[in-house]
């Protein structure tokens, strides 16, 4: 069998990283036995007659293609494409965004045969043998949804892979990795899937899990080498809590140590999750920013977002990190339900108070977030349903108090 996947236009000034979900889904083909190109549309420029000549030199079974919300419609349009071209071909999407919008998206673009739904690894496993056969055989696998006969079917949920380490890196040889480093676009890799906490704004908890699954600390230090072998001298860790199990954070540095390896990483912390220890730690093991999701300077509003996190919390983390030799960075989120031009004021002050670098983005109400799914709950109109728009860097919602034009 032969397996496109579509690493689908993303916008540079974005800073994208080389595409760490589709690098497992490739490897999980491979390992099942599929024969696996990555057509990358991130680094270089997307054409419908360029994806048409190299379907036609590569003669696939099967195209996929993920996408996070922003930019689900190009990567729609691109699977699009691939049916149009040739009707045989089997085309697939997963990720976040459709993960979450299974019968909007099978219904809206009729040419997409297959959703997988959340962590696509084991799934993978079980659908290469059966993919080609009648869909019959499709209800048996479990985390997938299609169409039959007009109607959406949703097999049963995939439970979460519960031991990380079973699988295979990231397929990182097929990506364009040398264009990926000449422009100074880092890899990102995972040590740990799953979050504790319960933000109403964030996907992590329901895409992943609530309870967090670490990776060996050796299998952790595994990949970083072969990531340091591509030439690369930084490496973003791209879990929504890296600090979540602190034994596991002191049993990486300490590999890292042991191997003499030398490189610049970054992480994403919660203020309630770091100390001064392991803070110091993270810091002689090549840890130079940690970013942390403030998300406002309201407290009222913290506890409405279910943050489970507090002012003086953040204040601490970050003469922590400063403390340390870590630069700490904090993102704020606009838009917030409740928010208003005083509570916005708030969240500006508490930024520079800070000292520190921040940043802030408009609210993006994600399909499958609790902000999304209950906004009935919320102090919260959404504007807009253009996928393409939830990039957070304009307002698609307001608020009672606070219209898109006082927020901009």
């Amino acid at each position: 069998m032969k397996v496109a996947l579509i690493a689908s236009p993303y916008p540079l000034e974005e800073i994208p990283t080389v595409p760490l979900g589709l690098s497992y889904v490739a490897a999980a083909f491979e390992a099942a036995g599929a024969e696996v190109r990555i057509f990358d549309y991130v680094i270089n420029p997307y054409s419908p007659a360029h994806l048409k000549a190299r379907l036609d030199a590569f003669q696939p079974d099967v195209v996929g293609a993920n996408s996070v919300t922003m930019n689900f419609p190009g990567a729609a349009d691109i699977i699009t494409t691939v049916k149009t071209h040739n009707p045989d071909i089997i085309t697939m999407m997963g990720g976040p965004h459709v993960s979450f919008d299974v019968v909007n998206t099978l219904q809206q673009y009729p040419c997409i045969d297959m959703i997988v739904i959340g962590e696509a690894e084991a799934t993978i496993a079980d659908l290469v043998p059966v993919l080609k056969k009648d869909r019959f055989f499709w209800k048996h696998v479990q985390g997938i949804a299609f169409c039959e006969d007009g109607q959406v079917v949703v097999t049963e949920p995939r439970p979460f892979i519960e031991d990380l380490d079973t699988l295979p890196l990231p397929a990182r040889h097929l990506l364009p990795i040398s264009r990926y480093r000449a422009l100074g676009y880092p890899p990102s890799m995972i040590t740990s899937r799953g979050c504790p906490y319960a933000c109403i704004f964030c996907l992590g908890r329901r895409m992943v899990g609530k309870r967090p699954r670490q990776r060996r600390a050796s299998y952790i230090v595994d990949e970083i080498e072969r990531i340091l072998s591509y030439g690369f001298t930084m490496i973003n860790i791209a879990d929504d809590l890296f600090t979540a199990d602190k034994e596991k954070v002191r049993q990486v540095c300490a590999e890292v140590g042991k191997r003499g390896l030398r490189f610049i990483w970054t992480a994403f912390a919660r203020v309630n999750t770091v100390d001064r220890e392991t803070l110091e730690l993270m810091k002689r093991a090549g840890c130079q920013w940690i970013s942390f999701g403030l998300e406002t300077g309201n407290a009222e509003m913290l506890k409405r977002i279910k943050k489970a996190a507090t002012l003086d919390q953040a204040r601490q983390a970050v003469q922590l990190c400063k403390d340390a030799g870590i630069h700490p960075h904090a993102s704020f989120v606009v838009g917030l339900p409740g928010e208003s031009p005083e509570t916005l004021e708030e969240t500006m002050t508490f930024a520079e108070e800070l000292g520190i670098d921040y940043g802030f983005h408009f609210l993006a109400p994600f399909p499958g977030t609790t902000v999304m799914e209950k906004r009935e709950r919320y102090d919260l109109e959404i504007l807009t349903f253009d996928w393409s728009r939830y990039d957070a860097n304009s307002p698609v919602t307001r608020t009672s108090r606070l219209s898109p034009e006082k927020a901009d």
